[in-house]
């Protein structure tokens, strides 16, 4: 298991994220996984190439459940499968501008 959130090198490797540099230099950052981490302010996403990344996320970020419906920090639970948008930091970590909380996650055989 790779810890994702230390050092950014490792990004160009996972195929369930994008990153495109705008015009200012930031990097707006795709992922989706499930959080196996929760407090406030802080998640740990595990993606299915089975990369853990450490998302931010603060008053400004946009929460929706999976029914499209407004969500909050309260709906961030460890077990919950997010789709994460926002920028790459230096440090590694995502600073979410989106969480998109879906459906269950499906069963495996």
């Amino acid at each position: 298991m790779l810890l994702f959130g230390t050092s950014p090198l490792s990004a160009s490797q996972n195929s369930t994220r994008r990153v495109a540099a705008s015009a200012q230099g930031a990097s707006t950052f795709t992922l989706e996984g499930k959080i196996t981490e929760a407090e406030s302010g802080k998640l740990t996403v595990n993606t299915e190439e089975n990369i853990l990344f450490h998302v931010r996320y603060d008053d400004k970020t946009e929460i929706k459940r999976a029914d499209g419906s407004e969500g909050s920090a309260k709906d961030l639970k460890v077990g919950a499968r997010a789709h994460v948008v926002g920028d790459l930091e230096e440090s590694g970590e995502i600073s979410a501008s989106k969480i998109v909380l879906q459906g269950k996650e499906a069963k495996k055989p």
